[in-house]
C-alpha cells in the first residue's frame, strides 16, 4: 500500500473534511484493459460494469478489438475487504451491454461507417432492486450517445447531445457455479427516455423504502429527480419528477425552471448514496467536465435538498495521456459493513500513454473520515 501518488487535502484546507486515505492498489483484470469502472455488490462478490475494454497482447499493450462495454467480478478477502482482481465473462469479446442494429452493432465497438461511433457507455453501476427466489434484479440507464469522428486520437463531441436513454434489465442466480458467469443482460426498452428529454436514471440512482431515486443530467448540465417504485422501472408511467419542490406525475423537459436541486452535485460524474453511519445522503465525484482525480464530496439529510455546498476532499495523480483522468466513483458496496461505516472507497480513471497506446488503470482508495 502506497500513498506516494496522493494528495490528501482533507487534514489542512479549512471546510474540507478530515479523511486519513490509503491507496489499495490498481482493480484490474490481468487479460482485459479495462476503462470507467463502477461497482455494487451482489451477493459475497462485487460486480463492476465499464466503459471500452480491451484484451492485451503478449506484451501488456492493449490491441483491437475494442468492445464498448464490459462487466467482471471481483472476490472479498478473508476481513472483509475488496479484492484488486478482476475476472469473468469467459472470455467473451461482445460489448456487456449489446448495441442494436441502429448502433452500428456489426462490430463491437459500435463503429459506424462514417467513422463516428455509439459510445453505449454506463455512467452509474447497475442499481439492485430485488432478491427473490435466489435471483438478484438490477437495472441499468444508459445514454444512446453518438460521438463524432476521432481527432488526433479521440473525440467526444457530438451532435447529439441530447440522445435517447435505453434501459437495460441485469438477472443473476446466486450460486451459479461457474464463478465466471456474469448476470444476463437484456434490452427492455431501446427508448425508454425519447430523444431530447431528461436521462433519469443515467446520472445516478439510490434506492430507499422500496422507491427508486434517479438522477438525469442532460446536456445543459442541469441535475434533476425522478423517483418510480421498484416493482415498476419498466413503466414510464408510474415515475414522478421533482418540480417546484414537489412530486409531479408529469415529466419535465430539458430547460424547465424550478427543477434543479442546489449543490446536488459538483456538476460531474459520481456517485450517489445513503450514509447509515452519517445518517445523509451522500455525493462524491468530479466537478464538470473535469480531466483531474479531484475527489468532491456533498451532503444532505433529504435526498431533494438542501445539499451542502460540494468541497474538494481528496486529489489523486493525473495520468499522462490528454484525457489523464476522469470517471471519479465512490463504491459504497465495497465497504466490509455496507454504508454503516465511517468509510468509502473511491476510484477513477488513470489514462496513460503506454507506447503510444492509451492504458487504462483504476486506482482503488481508501477513505476513512476523521
Amino acid at each position: 500500500m502506497s500513498r506516494s501518488d496522493v494528495r490528501d487535502v482533507g487534514s489542512s484546507d479549512p471546510g474540507v473534511p478530515p479523511c486519513d486515505t490509503t491507496v489499495i492498489g490498481n482493480a484490474a483484470d490481468p487479460a482485459i484493459n479495462r476503462d470507467s469502472c463502477g461497482s455494487t455488490r451482489i451477493g459475497h462478490r462485487a460486480l463492476w460494469t465499464c466503459r471500452d475494454s480491451q484484451p492485451y497482447n503478449s506484451n501488456g499493450v492493449p490491441i483491437l478489438p475494442l468492445w464498448a462495454s464490459s462487466a467482471s467480478w471481483s472476490d472479498f478477502n478473508d476481513d472483509g475487504t475488496p479484492g484488486l482482481k478482476l475476472y469473468g465473462g469467459n472470455g467473451a469479446r461482445d460489448p456487456y451491454f449489446p448495441l442494436t442494429e441502429d448502433e452500428c452493432n456489426d462490430n463491437s465497438a459500435g463503429a459506424c461507417d462514417d467513422g463516428s461511433r455509439y459510445a453505449i457507455w454506463p455512467d452509474s453501476p447497475p442499481l439492485i432492486v430485488s432478491t427473490v427466489n435466489n435471483v438478484v434484479t438490477a437495472y441499468t440507464w444508459i445514454r444512446k450517445s453518438r460521438i463524432n469522428p476521432e481527432l488526433y486520437g479521440f473525440s467526444l463531441s457530438t451532435n447529439d447531445p441530447d440522445p435517447a436513454t435505453s434501459l437495460y434489465k441485469l438477472t443473476y442466480e446466486l450460486g451459479t457455479s461457474d464463478p465466471n458467469i456474469l448476470p444476463t443482460v437484456t434490452l427492455v426498452n431501446e427508448d425508454f427516455w425519447l430523444y431530447g428529454s431528461i436521462p433519469y436514471g443515467a446520472y445516478g440512482n439510490v434506492i430507499e423504502d422500496d422507491t427508486a431515486y434517479l438522477f438525469g443530467q442532460p446536456s445543459n448540465g442541469v441535475v434533476s429527480l425522478a423517483k418510480v417504485p421498484v416493482s415498476a422501472i419498466e413503466d414510464p408511467s408510474q415515475y414522478q419528477f421533482w418540480v417546484n419542490s414537489t412530486w409531479a406525475s408529469s415529466m419535465p423537459t430539458i430547460g424547465d425552471a424550478n427543477i434543479s436541486i442546489p449543490n446536488v452535485s459538483a456538476g460531474g460524474q459520481g456517485t450517489y448514496y445513503f450514509s447509515t453511519y452519517w445518517d445523509k445522503w451522500v455525493w462524491i465525484g468530479q466537478a464538470g467536465l473535469s480531466v483531474s482525480a479531484n475527489f468532491f464530496i456533498t451532503t444532505a439529510d433529504s435526498i431533494t435538498g438542501p445539499w451542502e455546498s460540494p468541497i474538494n476532499f481528496y486529489t489523486g495523480r493525473t495520468g499522462t495521456y490528454p484525457l489523464g483522468a476522469y470517471s471519479l466513483q465512490a463504491h459504497p458496496g465495497l465497504n466490509p459493513d455496507g454504508a454503516s461505516t465511517n468509510e468509502i472507497y473511491i476510484s477513477y480513471t488513470k489514462s496513460d500513454d503506454f507506447e503510444k497506446t492509451e492504458l487504462y488503470t483504476t486506482p482503488l482508495i481508501r477513505i476513512q473520515w476523521g
